[in-house]
């Protein structure tokens, strides 16, 4: 079993069970850590930490201020990064669009710079991982052909998201995104791979895991969106 399936089954497995314990009004983004934990130690024992400096970003980062962290990391040797883990709770205020994007933005940079195994976890109650996947700044504008969701929820097979500035209906998000990293260095595209969610089917009230393996793009480029003229800050902005 590879690793993101492992930690696929294993968090939604952990989330059944305190479900049946009647402990979901506790459920959020931190609660996952417990299992993460447990999981990922038991893979690669003490060689695991939270909340570890993300090795590309937290060093453009000057002055005062919490660094840019990666949710996960197995090491080996320390401080190389070999895996990367981002999770995120649907239905939680913290977990927007934009917020998604950025996770994968990173995970892809650690993937491409230090040949990293990139994984993004989003687990929730299925009605709000529902309400998330129709969102069209997700999915994209609905009836309209070609339109791709910015990750795969219903097949396992390769997916490309472009970032640059080629599909009018995404322009707004990326803007958003790309406001605060005017001059980071952003990949063309990110290319991510779905796993099978756990449970497969389950009920709307109930908690459902879904994760994907994020990738570069074989013929790799970069974009400093200062540089864009669609995601350039207006002065005093």
């Amino acid at each position: 079993m590879n690793l993101t399936r492992r930690l696929t089954e294993g968090v939604g497995a952990w989330l059944h069970f305190e479900y049946v314990c009647n402990r979901s009004g506790l459920f959020n983004e931190h609660y996952l850590s417990f299992a993460l934990g447990q999981l990922m130690s038991a893979a690669f024992g003490n060689r695991v930490n939270s909340e570890f400096d993300h090795p590309i970003l937290a060093p453009l980062m000057k002055g005062r201020g919490r660094r840019p962290a990666i949710d996960f990391v197995y090491c080996d040797p320390y401080p190389t990064v070999k895996v990367a883990v981002e999770t995120k709770w649907a239905g939680s205020s913290h977990t927007t669009i934009e917020s998604i994007i950025w996770d994968l933005i990173r995970l892809e940079m650690v993937a491409h710079y230090d040949g990293t195994s990139s994984i993004f976890i989003l687990a929730g109650k299925r009605s709000d991982l529902i309400k998330l996947f129709n969102r069209k700044d997700f999915s994209g504008p609905p009836n309209t052909p070609g339109v791709l969701p910015i990750l795969s929820t219903t097949h396992n097979q390769l997916t490309t998201l472009s970032l640059l500035p080629d599909k009018p209906y995404r322009i707004p998000v990326f803007q958003r995104v790309f406001g605060k990293v005017q001059d980071v260095p952003i990949p063309h595209r990110i290319v991510t791979r779905r796993t099978q969610p756990f449970p497969a089917e389950c009920k709307n009230n109930q908690y459902q895991v879904f994760a994907w393996e994020i990738m570069s793009d074989k013929n790799r480029q970069e974009f400093n969106p200062n540089k864009i003229f669609r995601y350039m800050k207006a002065p005093g902005v």
